[in-house]
Protein backbone atom coordinates (compact mmCIF):
# COMPACT_ATOMS: atom_id res chain seq x y z
CA UNK A 1 0.00 0.00 0.00
CA UNK A 2 2.81 2.39 0.87
CA UNK A 3 4.42 1.68 -2.53
CA UNK A 4 1.14 2.45 -4.32
CA UNK A 5 0.80 5.72 -2.40
CA UNK A 6 4.36 6.68 -3.29
CA UNK A 7 3.78 5.97 -6.99
CA UNK A 8 0.55 7.95 -6.96
CA UNK A 9 2.24 10.86 -5.22
CA UNK A 10 5.09 10.93 -7.74
CA UNK A 11 2.64 10.71 -10.64
CA UNK A 12 0.54 13.55 -9.23
CA UNK A 13 3.64 15.69 -8.73
CA UNK A 14 4.77 15.03 -12.30
CA UNK A 15 1.30 15.85 -13.62
CA UNK A 16 1.24 19.08 -11.62
CA UNK A 17 4.61 20.10 -13.03
CA UNK A 18 3.49 19.35 -16.59
CA UNK A 19 0.28 21.34 -16.19
CA UNK A 20 2.10 24.26 -14.65
CA UNK A 21 5.02 24.20 -17.11
CA UNK A 22 5.77 27.57 -18.69
CA UNK A 23 5.58 27.91 -22.48
CA UNK A 24 8.68 27.05 -24.49
CA UNK A 25 10.72 29.97 -25.90
CA UNK A 26 9.41 31.32 -29.21
CA UNK A 27 11.64 31.64 -32.27
CA UNK A 28 11.29 32.41 -35.98
CA UNK A 29 12.62 29.51 -38.02
CA UNK A 30 12.14 28.94 -41.74
CA UNK A 31 9.67 31.78 -42.01
CA UNK A 32 7.45 30.40 -39.25
CA UNK A 33 7.02 30.94 -35.52
CA UNK A 34 8.20 27.92 -33.58
CA UNK A 35 8.36 26.71 -29.97
CA UNK A 36 10.28 23.62 -28.87
CA UNK A 37 11.02 22.87 -32.53
CA UNK A 38 7.34 22.80 -33.57
CA UNK A 39 5.39 25.38 -35.57
CA UNK A 40 3.45 27.74 -33.34
CA UNK A 41 0.39 29.81 -34.19
CA UNK A 42 -0.38 32.56 -31.69
CA UNK A 43 -4.13 32.90 -31.21
CA UNK A 44 -5.27 35.16 -28.39
CA UNK A 45 -6.60 38.50 -27.28
CA UNK A 46 -5.47 42.01 -26.38
CA UNK A 47 -5.29 43.29 -22.84
CA UNK A 48 -5.72 46.86 -23.94
CA UNK A 49 -6.08 49.86 -21.65
CA UNK A 50 -5.22 47.57 -18.73
CA UNK A 51 -3.25 50.42 -17.17
CA UNK A 52 -6.07 52.99 -17.28
CA UNK A 53 -8.37 53.76 -14.38
CA UNK A 54 -11.69 52.01 -14.88
CA UNK A 55 -10.30 49.10 -16.91
CA UNK A 56 -9.31 46.33 -14.53
CA UNK A 57 -7.69 42.99 -15.35
CA UNK A 58 -7.28 40.23 -12.82
CA UNK A 59 -5.76 36.77 -12.54
CA UNK A 60 -9.28 35.45 -13.11
CA UNK A 61 -9.20 36.92 -16.61
CA UNK A 62 -5.98 35.03 -17.33
CA UNK A 63 -7.51 31.84 -15.97
CA UNK A 64 -10.62 32.33 -18.12
CA UNK A 65 -8.81 32.96 -21.38
CA UNK A 66 -6.66 29.88 -20.80
CA UNK A 67 -9.78 27.80 -20.15
CA UNK A 68 -11.34 29.17 -23.35
CA UNK A 69 -8.33 27.95 -25.32
CA UNK A 70 -6.33 31.12 -26.03
CA UNK A 71 -2.56 30.81 -25.91
CA UNK A 72 -1.42 34.44 -25.73
CA UNK A 73 -2.22 38.03 -24.83
CA UNK A 74 -0.92 41.30 -26.20
CA UNK A 75 -0.22 43.53 -23.21
CA UNK A 76 -0.65 47.16 -24.26
CA UNK A 77 1.42 49.32 -21.90
CA UNK A 78 2.63 52.92 -22.01
CA UNK A 79 6.12 54.15 -21.22
CA UNK A 80 4.75 55.82 -18.08
CA UNK A 81 3.67 52.38 -16.83
CA UNK A 82 7.32 51.57 -16.21
CA UNK A 83 9.17 54.90 -16.09
CA UNK A 84 8.69 58.40 -14.80
CA UNK A 85 8.57 61.27 -17.28
CA UNK A 86 12.30 61.87 -16.85
CA UNK A 87 13.06 58.29 -17.89
CA UNK A 88 13.89 56.90 -14.44
CA UNK A 89 12.44 53.51 -13.59
CA UNK A 90 9.33 53.35 -11.46
CA UNK A 91 9.60 49.97 -9.75
CA UNK A 92 6.13 50.19 -8.22
CA UNK A 93 4.53 50.51 -11.63
CA UNK A 94 6.90 47.98 -13.18
CA UNK A 95 5.66 45.47 -10.60
CA UNK A 96 2.22 45.57 -12.26
CA UNK A 97 3.78 44.48 -15.54
CA UNK A 98 5.64 41.68 -13.75
CA UNK A 99 2.40 40.56 -12.12
CA UNK A 100 0.63 40.06 -15.46
CA UNK A 101 3.62 38.10 -16.79
CA UNK A 102 3.53 35.87 -13.68
CA UNK A 103 -0.17 35.19 -14.20
CA UNK A 104 0.52 34.28 -17.82
CA UNK A 105 3.23 31.81 -16.81
CA UNK A 106 0.91 30.22 -14.27
CA UNK A 107 -1.74 29.57 -16.94
CA UNK A 108 0.62 28.65 -19.79
CA UNK A 109 -0.03 31.83 -21.80
CA UNK A 110 2.43 33.80 -23.89
CA UNK A 111 2.73 37.58 -23.51
CA UNK A 112 3.73 40.03 -26.23
CA UNK A 113 4.83 43.30 -24.68
CA UNK A 114 3.26 46.06 -26.81
CA UNK A 115 4.64 49.58 -26.24
CA UNK A 116 1.31 51.27 -26.92
CA UNK A 117 2.55 54.78 -26.12
CA UNK A 118 6.21 55.64 -26.75
CA UNK A 119 8.01 58.60 -25.12
CA UNK A 120 6.79 61.79 -26.79
CA UNK A 121 4.15 59.89 -28.74
CA UNK A 122 4.57 57.95 -31.97
CA UNK A 123 1.50 59.21 -33.87
CA UNK A 124 -1.00 62.08 -33.91
CA UNK A 125 -3.77 60.52 -31.79
CA UNK A 126 -4.52 62.18 -28.47
CA UNK A 127 -3.83 59.12 -26.31
CA UNK A 128 -0.20 58.97 -27.49
CA UNK A 129 1.30 61.63 -25.26
CA UNK A 130 -1.23 64.21 -26.45
CA UNK A 131 -0.65 63.54 -30.15
CA UNK A 132 2.48 65.70 -30.34
CA UNK A 133 4.35 62.94 -32.22
CA UNK A 134 7.75 63.97 -30.85
CA UNK A 135 9.46 60.57 -31.02
CA UNK A 136 10.62 61.22 -34.57
CA UNK A 137 12.17 64.66 -33.99
CA UNK A 138 13.54 64.82 -30.43
CA UNK A 139 16.78 62.99 -29.62
CA UNK A 140 15.95 62.84 -25.91
CA UNK A 141 12.68 61.04 -26.61
CA UNK A 142 14.45 58.53 -28.84
CA UNK A 143 17.09 57.85 -26.20
CA UNK A 144 14.34 57.34 -23.61
CA UNK A 145 12.71 54.89 -26.05
CA UNK A 146 15.95 52.96 -26.59
CA UNK A 147 16.77 52.84 -22.87
CA UNK A 148 13.28 51.56 -22.15
CA UNK A 149 13.78 48.61 -24.49
CA UNK A 150 17.25 47.93 -23.09
CA UNK A 151 15.74 47.62 -19.62
CA UNK A 152 12.81 45.49 -20.78
CA UNK A 153 15.27 43.18 -22.55
CA UNK A 154 17.40 42.93 -19.43
CA UNK A 155 14.41 42.02 -17.27
CA UNK A 156 12.70 39.54 -19.60
CA UNK A 157 15.48 38.03 -21.72
CA UNK A 158 15.43 34.74 -19.79
CA UNK A 159 11.65 34.59 -19.37
CA UNK A 160 10.04 32.41 -22.09
CA UNK A 161 6.56 33.61 -21.09
CA UNK A 162 7.40 36.90 -22.80
CA UNK A 163 7.24 35.66 -26.38
CA UNK A 164 8.18 38.91 -28.08
CA UNK A 165 8.88 42.63 -27.79
CA UNK A 166 6.62 44.84 -29.94
CA UNK A 167 8.66 48.00 -30.52
CA UNK A 168 5.68 50.36 -30.80
CA UNK A 169 1.98 50.45 -31.59
CA UNK A 170 0.65 52.13 -34.75
CA UNK A 171 3.54 54.48 -35.62
CA UNK A 172 2.96 57.39 -37.97
CA UNK A 173 5.86 59.61 -38.92
CA UNK A 174 5.35 63.15 -40.11
CA UNK A 175 4.53 62.72 -43.81
CA UNK A 176 4.58 59.68 -43.33
CA UNK A 177 8.20 58.72 -44.00
CA UNK A 178 8.75 54.98 -43.46
CA UNK A 179 12.52 55.45 -43.69
CA UNK A 180 12.40 57.30 -40.34
CA UNK A 181 10.56 54.39 -38.74
CA UNK A 182 12.96 51.85 -40.28
CA UNK A 183 15.98 53.73 -38.93
CA UNK A 184 14.60 53.93 -35.39
CA UNK A 185 13.60 50.25 -35.58
CA UNK A 186 17.17 49.33 -36.49
CA UNK A 187 18.52 51.28 -33.51
CA UNK A 188 16.02 49.66 -31.13
CA UNK A 189 16.72 46.16 -32.42
CA UNK A 190 20.47 46.71 -32.10
CA UNK A 191 20.00 47.95 -28.51
CA UNK A 192 17.89 44.90 -27.63
CA UNK A 193 20.23 42.44 -29.33
CA UNK A 194 23.18 43.64 -27.24
CA UNK A 195 21.29 42.28 -24.21
CA UNK A 196 18.86 39.71 -25.57
CA UNK A 197 20.01 37.98 -28.76
CA UNK A 198 17.19 35.44 -28.85
CA UNK A 199 13.82 37.09 -28.25
CA UNK A 200 11.41 37.63 -31.14
CA UNK A 201 10.99 41.33 -31.97
CA UNK A 202 7.78 42.66 -33.52
CA UNK A 203 7.94 45.27 -36.29
CA UNK A 204 5.12 47.06 -38.11
CA UNK A 205 4.72 49.55 -40.94
CA UNK A 206 4.40 53.31 -40.92
CA UNK A 207 1.06 55.18 -41.11
CA UNK A 208 -0.85 53.35 -38.33
CA UNK A 209 0.04 49.70 -39.02
CA UNK A 210 -2.28 48.87 -41.90
CA UNK A 211 -1.71 45.88 -44.18
CA UNK A 212 -0.59 48.16 -47.02
CA UNK A 213 2.05 49.71 -44.74
CA UNK A 214 4.20 46.56 -44.87
CA UNK A 215 6.55 47.79 -47.60
CA UNK A 216 10.10 46.89 -48.58
CA UNK A 217 11.80 49.57 -46.50
CA UNK A 218 10.29 48.13 -43.30
CA UNK A 219 12.10 44.79 -43.79
CA UNK A 220 14.70 44.15 -41.07
CA UNK A 221 17.95 42.20 -41.57
CA UNK A 222 17.30 39.97 -38.59
CA UNK A 223 16.04 36.40 -38.80
CA UNK A 224 14.02 36.57 -35.58
CA UNK A 225 11.42 39.21 -36.53
CA UNK A 226 7.63 38.90 -36.44
CA UNK A 227 5.85 41.43 -38.65
CA UNK A 228 2.47 42.76 -37.61
CA UNK A 229 -0.44 44.80 -38.93
CA UNK A 230 -3.91 45.78 -37.75
CA UNK A 231 -7.07 44.96 -39.66
CA UNK A 232 -10.11 47.14 -39.02
CA UNK A 233 -11.17 47.53 -42.66
CA UNK A 234 -14.91 47.00 -42.93
CA UNK A 235 -14.99 45.71 -39.39
CA UNK A 236 -17.02 48.51 -37.82
CA UNK A 237 -20.72 47.99 -38.48
CA UNK A 238 -22.28 51.39 -38.05
CA UNK A 239 -20.03 52.62 -35.25
CA UNK A 240 -16.73 54.44 -35.05
CA UNK A 241 -14.27 54.25 -37.95
CA UNK A 242 -11.78 57.02 -37.25
CA UNK A 243 -11.33 60.44 -35.63
CA UNK A 244 -10.15 63.61 -37.34
CA UNK A 245 -8.68 66.45 -35.32
CA UNK A 246 -8.17 70.18 -35.84
CA UNK A 247 -5.28 72.45 -34.88
CA UNK A 248 -4.34 72.17 -31.22
CA UNK A 249 -3.83 75.10 -28.86
CA UNK A 250 -2.82 75.62 -25.24
CA UNK A 251 -1.82 78.37 -22.80
CA UNK A 252 -3.91 81.33 -21.64
CA UNK A 253 -6.04 83.57 -23.82
CA UNK A 254 -9.40 85.23 -24.30
CA UNK A 255 -12.04 83.89 -26.67
CA UNK A 256 -10.53 82.69 -29.95
CA UNK A 257 -12.17 81.08 -32.96
CA UNK A 258 -10.93 77.65 -34.02
CA UNK A 259 -12.09 75.42 -36.86
CA UNK A 260 -11.93 71.98 -38.40
CA UNK A 261 -12.42 71.36 -42.13
CA UNK A 262 -12.65 67.90 -43.71
CA UNK A 263 -13.98 65.87 -46.61
CA UNK A 264 -16.05 62.82 -45.70
CA UNK A 265 -14.51 59.46 -46.75
CA UNK A 266 -16.59 57.00 -48.75
CA UNK A 267 -17.12 54.61 -45.82
CA UNK A 268 -18.54 57.25 -43.44
CA UNK A 269 -22.25 58.01 -43.00
CA UNK A 270 -22.43 59.93 -39.69
CA UNK A 271 -20.34 62.38 -37.66
CA UNK A 272 -20.25 63.16 -33.94
CA UNK A 273 -18.68 66.46 -32.93
CA UNK A 274 -16.11 66.37 -30.11
CA UNK A 275 -14.85 69.28 -28.02
CA UNK A 276 -11.59 67.92 -26.65
CA UNK A 277 -9.08 69.19 -24.14
CA UNK A 278 -6.50 66.48 -23.54
CA UNK A 279 -4.08 66.28 -20.60
CA UNK A 280 -5.13 69.72 -19.49
CA UNK A 281 -4.26 70.65 -15.90
CA UNK A 282 -5.74 74.10 -16.54
CA UNK A 283 -9.13 75.04 -17.98
CA UNK A 284 -10.75 75.40 -21.41
CA UNK A 285 -14.20 76.75 -22.29
CA UNK A 286 -16.12 75.95 -25.53
CA UNK A 287 -19.00 78.03 -26.93
CA UNK A 288 -20.90 78.95 -30.13
CA UNK A 289 -20.24 75.85 -32.21
CA UNK A 290 -21.42 75.82 -35.86
CA UNK A 291 -21.42 73.15 -38.57
CA UNK A 292 -21.66 74.10 -42.28
CA UNK A 293 -21.29 72.18 -45.53
CA UNK A 294 -19.11 73.08 -48.52
CA UNK A 295 -21.98 75.09 -50.03
CA UNK A 296 -22.12 77.31 -46.95
CA UNK A 297 -25.36 75.86 -45.61
CA UNK A 298 -25.69 75.98 -41.82
CA UNK A 299 -26.43 72.46 -40.58
CA UNK A 300 -26.15 72.84 -36.79
CA UNK A 301 -25.42 75.55 -34.23
CA UNK A 302 -24.89 75.21 -30.49
CA UNK A 303 -24.76 78.09 -27.99
CA UNK A 304 -24.60 76.79 -24.46
CA UNK A 305 -26.79 79.29 -22.67
CA UNK A 306 -28.83 76.86 -20.57
CA UNK A 307 -26.80 73.71 -20.01
CA UNK A 308 -24.61 71.07 -21.61
CA UNK A 309 -27.34 69.38 -23.70
CA UNK A 310 -27.07 67.85 -26.28
CA UNK A 311 -23.39 67.31 -25.36
CA UNK A 312 -22.05 65.02 -22.63
CA UNK A 313 -18.61 64.28 -21.18
CA UNK A 314 -16.86 61.81 -23.45
CA UNK A 315 -15.31 59.37 -20.94
CA UNK A 316 -14.29 58.84 -17.33
CA UNK A 317 -13.58 60.73 -15.18
CA UNK A 318 -16.84 62.55 -15.98
CA UNK A 319 -16.14 65.26 -13.41
CA UNK A 320 -13.71 66.98 -15.80
CA UNK A 321 -16.58 68.59 -17.73
CA UNK A 322 -19.33 70.91 -16.53
CA UNK A 323 -21.68 73.72 -17.52
CA UNK A 324 -20.38 77.20 -16.65
CA UNK A 325 -23.37 79.56 -16.38
CA UNK A 326 -21.22 82.68 -15.83
CA UNK A 327 -18.70 82.42 -18.68
CA UNK A 328 -19.56 82.59 -22.37
CA UNK A 329 -18.56 84.02 -25.73
CA UNK A 330 -21.50 86.25 -26.75
CA UNK A 331 -23.71 85.46 -23.76
CA UNK A 332 -23.21 83.69 -20.39
CA UNK A 333 -23.07 79.93 -20.66
CA UNK A 334 -20.36 77.60 -21.98
CA UNK A 335 -18.92 74.12 -21.61
CA UNK A 336 -15.96 73.97 -19.25
CA UNK A 337 -13.25 71.27 -19.33
CA UNK A 338 -10.47 71.10 -16.75
CA UNK A 339 -8.13 68.60 -15.13
CA UNK A 340 -8.21 65.95 -17.86
CA UNK A 341 -5.63 63.20 -17.17
CA UNK A 342 -5.86 61.90 -20.75
CA UNK A 343 -7.97 62.52 -23.87
CA UNK A 344 -11.41 63.76 -22.85
CA UNK A 345 -13.94 66.53 -23.33
CA UNK A 346 -17.51 66.74 -24.59
CA UNK A 347 -19.10 64.70 -27.37
CA UNK A 348 -22.24 65.77 -29.23
CA UNK A 349 -25.04 63.96 -31.08
CA UNK A 350 -24.62 62.19 -34.41
CA UNK A 351 -25.60 63.90 -37.64
CA UNK A 352 -25.81 62.52 -41.18
CA UNK A 353 -23.17 63.43 -43.75
CA UNK A 354 -22.66 62.74 -47.45
CA UNK A 355 -19.51 60.82 -48.49
CA UNK A 356 -17.23 62.95 -50.65
CA UNK A 357 -18.66 66.22 -49.38
CA UNK A 358 -16.77 68.88 -47.44
CA UNK A 359 -17.74 70.21 -44.00
CA UNK A 360 -16.52 72.94 -41.68
CA UNK A 361 -16.87 73.06 -37.90
CA UNK A 362 -16.13 76.31 -36.07
CA UNK A 363 -16.19 77.19 -32.40
CA UNK A 364 -14.92 79.65 -29.83
CA UNK A 365 -12.46 78.66 -27.12
CA UNK A 366 -11.13 80.43 -24.05
CA UNK A 367 -8.09 79.11 -22.14
CA UNK A 368 -6.68 79.60 -18.67
CA UNK A 369 -3.27 78.00 -18.05
CA UNK A 370 -4.32 75.16 -20.32
CA UNK A 371 -1.72 72.45 -20.77
CA UNK A 372 -1.88 69.59 -23.27
CA UNK A 373 -4.05 70.19 -26.34
CA UNK A 374 -7.44 71.82 -26.83
CA UNK A 375 -9.11 71.35 -30.23
CA UNK A 376 -12.20 70.47 -32.24
CA UNK A 377 -12.51 66.89 -33.47
CA UNK A 378 -15.04 64.68 -35.22
CA UNK A 379 -15.70 60.98 -34.76
CA UNK A 380 -16.65 59.31 -38.03
CA UNK A 381 -19.11 56.44 -38.23
CA UNK A 382 -20.12 54.13 -41.08
CA UNK A 383 -22.24 51.10 -41.89
CA UNK A 384 -21.01 49.60 -45.15
CA UNK A 385 -20.22 45.86 -45.13
CA UNK A 386 -17.15 44.66 -47.01
CA UNK A 387 -17.42 41.41 -48.98
CA UNK A 388 -15.06 38.44 -48.64
CA UNK A 389 -13.45 39.37 -51.95
CA UNK A 390 -12.84 42.91 -50.70
CA UNK A 391 -11.38 41.59 -47.44
CA UNK A 392 -8.95 39.46 -49.43
CA UNK A 393 -7.95 42.47 -51.49
CA UNK A 394 -7.32 44.49 -48.32
CA UNK A 395 -5.14 41.70 -46.95
CA UNK A 396 -3.18 41.21 -50.18
CA UNK A 397 -0.30 43.66 -49.44
CA UNK A 398 0.48 41.83 -46.20
CA UNK A 399 0.20 38.41 -47.86
CA UNK A 400 2.52 39.52 -50.66
CA UNK A 401 5.06 40.91 -48.16
CA UNK A 402 5.06 37.65 -46.18
CA UNK A 403 5.55 35.51 -49.26
CA UNK A 404 8.18 37.77 -50.82
CA UNK A 405 10.43 37.67 -47.76
CA UNK A 406 9.27 34.35 -46.22
CA UNK A 407 8.45 35.99 -42.88
CA UNK A 408 5.66 35.30 -40.37
CA UNK A 409 2.75 37.73 -39.89
CA UNK A 410 0.59 38.48 -36.87
CA UNK A 411 -2.67 40.44 -36.93
CA UNK A 412 -2.05 42.29 -33.68
CA UNK A 413 -5.46 43.97 -33.62
CA UNK A 414 -8.76 43.35 -35.38
CA UNK A 415 -12.27 43.82 -34.12
CA UNK A 416 -15.83 44.90 -34.67
CA UNK A 417 -18.30 46.63 -32.41
CA UNK A 418 -21.14 44.54 -31.07
CA UNK A 419 -24.07 43.93 -33.42
CA UNK A 420 -26.18 41.05 -34.71
CA UNK A 421 -23.72 40.47 -37.51
CA UNK A 422 -20.57 40.74 -35.38
CA UNK A 423 -20.07 36.99 -34.72
CA UNK A 424 -20.32 36.00 -38.36
CA UNK A 425 -18.04 38.78 -39.58
CA UNK A 426 -15.42 37.99 -36.92
CA UNK A 427 -15.61 34.33 -37.97
CA UNK A 428 -15.09 35.37 -41.60
CA UNK A 429 -11.99 37.40 -40.77
CA UNK A 430 -10.37 34.78 -38.56
CA UNK A 431 -10.99 32.13 -41.20
CA UNK A 432 -9.00 34.25 -43.65
CA UNK A 433 -6.18 34.73 -41.14
CA UNK A 434 -6.06 30.97 -40.63
CA UNK A 435 -6.05 30.32 -44.36
CA UNK A 436 -3.07 32.62 -44.84
CA UNK A 437 -1.21 31.21 -41.82
CA UNK A 438 -1.35 34.41 -39.75
CA UNK A 439 -1.23 34.56 -35.97
CA UNK A 440 -3.88 36.86 -34.50
CA UNK A 441 -5.16 38.55 -31.33
CA UNK A 442 -8.64 40.03 -30.97
CA UNK A 443 -9.07 43.63 -29.77
CA UNK A 444 -10.14 43.80 -26.93
CA UNK A 445 -10.80 41.83 -23.72
CA UNK A 446 -12.05 44.73 -21.56
CA UNK A 447 -13.11 48.32 -22.28
CA UNK A 448 -15.22 50.90 -20.47
CA UNK A 449 -16.81 52.36 -23.59
CA UNK A 450 -20.20 50.74 -22.97
CA UNK A 451 -22.00 47.41 -23.46
CA UNK A 452 -21.97 47.72 -27.29
CA UNK A 453 -18.20 48.13 -27.35
CA UNK A 454 -15.72 45.94 -29.21
CA UNK A 455 -14.72 44.29 -25.95
CA UNK A 456 -15.34 40.62 -25.23
CA UNK A 457 -16.45 41.79 -21.79
CA UNK A 458 -17.21 45.46 -21.32
CA UNK A 459 -16.74 47.05 -17.93
CA UNK A 460 -18.77 49.76 -16.23
CA UNK A 461 -17.14 53.12 -15.64
CA UNK A 462 -18.44 53.06 -12.09
CA UNK A 463 -16.98 49.60 -11.45
CA UNK A 464 -18.04 46.05 -12.20
CA UNK A 465 -18.51 44.08 -15.41
CA UNK A 466 -21.18 43.75 -18.05
CA UNK A 467 -21.92 40.13 -19.10
CA UNK A 468 -19.48 38.43 -21.46
CA UNK A 469 -20.44 38.77 -25.14
CA UNK A 470 -21.31 35.08 -25.50
CA UNK A 471 -21.92 34.96 -29.29
CA UNK A 472 -18.49 36.54 -29.84
CA UNK A 473 -16.88 34.23 -27.27
CA UNK A 474 -18.23 31.15 -29.06
CA UNK A 475 -16.56 32.26 -32.30
CA UNK A 476 -13.26 32.97 -30.58
CA UNK A 477 -13.37 29.63 -28.75
CA UNK A 478 -13.99 27.82 -32.02
CA UNK A 479 -10.65 29.06 -33.34
CA UNK A 480 -8.79 29.06 -30.02
CA UNK A 481 -9.54 25.33 -29.91
CA UNK A 482 -7.04 24.96 -32.78
CA UNK A 483 -4.29 25.76 -30.25
CA UNK A 484 -4.77 22.32 -28.73
CA UNK A 485 -4.51 20.43 -32.00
Amino acid sequence: MQTVKTVLFVFAAMLFCVCRAEPAPVRVEGGRLTAAGKELRLRGINWGWWHLKGTEYTEEDMKNQAAWGANMLRLAFTYTDVTDLDGSWNEKRFAKLDEVVRWAGKYNQYVILDLHVAPGGQNLTAYTDGGKNLLWTEAAKQEHFLNLWRELARRYRDNPVVAAYELMNEPRTARPTPELLAELNRKAIAAIREIDPDKVIVVTGDNMSNAQDLVDVIRVRDDNILYTFHFYEGALSGPWRRNIEGRKISGTGDWKQIELEFTVPDDVAEIALMLRSSRNSGTAWFDDITVTDDAGNLLDAYSFDGGTSPFSVERAPHTVGSFDARTGHHAPGSLRVSGTPDYNGFVGPHWKVDPGRGYRITGWVKLDQATGDTFLAAAMFGSRRISSEQLREKLKPAVDFSRKYNVPLWVGEFSMTRSDRQPEEIRERIALFEEYGFSWSYWNFHETTGPTTMALQAQKRTGGDYPVNLPLLEVLKQFWALNGK
